[in-house]
This record gives structure tokens, sequence and C-alpha cells, in this order.
């Protein structure tokens, strides 16, 4: 990758954590990566601040064309790994590699909050609608999966089949989370609607990856060893908390939603627990 510099936001710990994954795996050396911060006004002439807000950067510092986003990750892979070439030149896999790019690119700091605002950084143009819903959408899937998958694994304590396992934990655990949702498009203006939306789904998703070593224990197992699942409930309901509470924080909203988000998921769980039980 001769003359070749990577740009990416300093700012964006999602970028900063692909940045040091890939120096650890030596795909690239640290001369090859530069935060936008850090960059020398010669070189800073070079990149876009438009584009740049929303992809990162890969500049020439002999002067040649400036590449952007999944463009720019692709030309660093073919050259790193020469075996990826061929993939990145078949145009389906190309356009699949570009939208999984900007979904990630335009909810970056939904996945992973700022810890400082120390760059001019637009992470919500309008043209990042269509991307935030589909995040949303990515992630609720994931957490219908994970929270069915949950489900089936502690069927016996619910003393009801599989499948009904995992449709009551579902309602018991979602039923709070849509209320919320519904509340939030109701009262939230429409962007900060979508905002908050969008980091309730990466709580959620973040919240029931804690559930996964009980879920592979019972499925490799298939026992019930209660105190796993008590325990990831419990360290799962703790970590949310936290999150929710940090990125209400970093939205500006009052830490009402928080009371209410949490308030919610424990009455609407207990009330489908008791219908159940009846």
């Amino acid at each position: 990758m001769q003359n070749k510099l990577i740009i990416y936001d300093g700012n964006c710990q999602v970028c900063v954590g692909l940045r040091d994954l890939m120096l650890r795996l030596r795909l690239v050396g640290e001369q090859e990566c530069v935060a936008y911060q850090q960059l020398q006004p010669p070189l800073r002439q070079q990149v876009q601040a438009e584009r740049f807000r929303n992809e990162m950067a890969l500049i020439d510092t002999h002067g040649g064309d400036t590449l952007y986003g999944a463009e720019g990750v692709s030309f660093v892979f073919a050259s790193k790994l020469k075996l990826l070439q061929p993939l990145f030149r078949f145009r389906p896999f190309f356009l699949l590699f570009r939208f999984l790019y900007k979904i990630i690119a335009f909810n970056r700091y939904l996945i992973a909050t700022p810890k400082k605002q120390t760059i001019s950084c637009d992470c919500y143009p309008e043209a990042a609608t269509k991307f935030r819903l589909v995040y949303i959408g990515f992630a609720l899937l994931l957490s219908v999966c994970l929270t069915a998958f949950f489900g089936v694994s502690v069927h016996q304590a619910l003393g009801v089949g599989p499948g009904a396992g995992a449709g009551q934990l579902l309602l018991m655990a979602g039923t709070g989370w849509v209320i919320q949702i519904v509340l939030a498009a109701l009262f939230l203006e429409r962007q900060q609607a979508l905002d908050y939306v969008g980091h309730l789904g990466t709580i959620m998703v973040v919240g029931l990856l804690v559930l996964v070593p009980a879920i592979c224990f019972y499925f490799i197992t298939g026992l019930l060893f209660y105190p796993l699942p008590v325990l990831s409930v419990l360290c799962s309901s703790g970590l949310m908390l936290y999150l929710h509470y940090h990125r209400v924080q970093h939205l500006g909203l009052s830490q009402r939603w928080t009371v209410q988000w949490f308030l919610l998921l424990q009455a609407t769980a207990v009330l489908w627990l008791l219908y159940f039980q009846l």
C-alpha cells in the first residue's frame, strides 16, 4: 500500500477499535493510519470534509485521488490480502460490502458513543435515515432470535415446551421494549426518536449477548443449570441499565426515560409471568 494513508475519525470508538484490530493482526502499520484530528494541513486538504463525516478516507501522499468509504476499505484489504482481490472485484459482493459498510458508518455513534466531541462530525445526515432504519431492523431481528433461543433454554423452568418457552419469553422480555419504542415515536422529535430507538437496539443486542453462554450451555448439554441463566439475566439487566443511563445522557434526554424504560421492562415481564402461571 505504497504512498497511501488511512484517515479515520479519532472520535469514533468503532473506528479506533477497528484500527487497533488491524494493527494487532498486522494488516497495517501504525505509520499507515492517522486520525483526522492529527492530520497535517497539507494532507488535510486532500480530504473532503462533507464526505469524511460519514466515510473513512484513503489519501495518496503523492497527490493521487482520495478514496472514501467502502472503496477505500476494499483497496486496503485487497492490497494486504491478495486472495481477496477477485472477491472485491466481484460486483455483487462489493455492493453487499458497501451496503454493510454504510450501515456501520452511518450508525457508528450508536454502536459506541464517542467519549468526547473533538471533531465537527455530522453523524446524522438526512440521507442516513434509511441506514438508521436498517440498523434498527437488524438489531431487533437479532434480539428476537437471541430471546427466543434463551426461552428455549429455560422452557423447563417455565413448565412448557421449547416452542412455547420461546414465545412466552418473547412476550415477557419484549413487550416493555415495544411500548418504550412507541412512546419514543409519539413524544420525541422524528430524528431524536430515530437516534433513541437506534441506541435501544444497541442496548438490546449487547444485553442479550450476555445470555449467550447460558444458551450455549443448554444446547450443548441439554441441561438447565438454574444459577447460570439467573446470573446471566441479572448481569444483562445491570449492563443494559448502565448503557441506557449513559446513552440517554449522551442524547441530552431526561433520565425519566431511563426510569420509565426500566419500570416498563420489569412490570410487563411480571404481568406476563403471572398471566402464564394462572
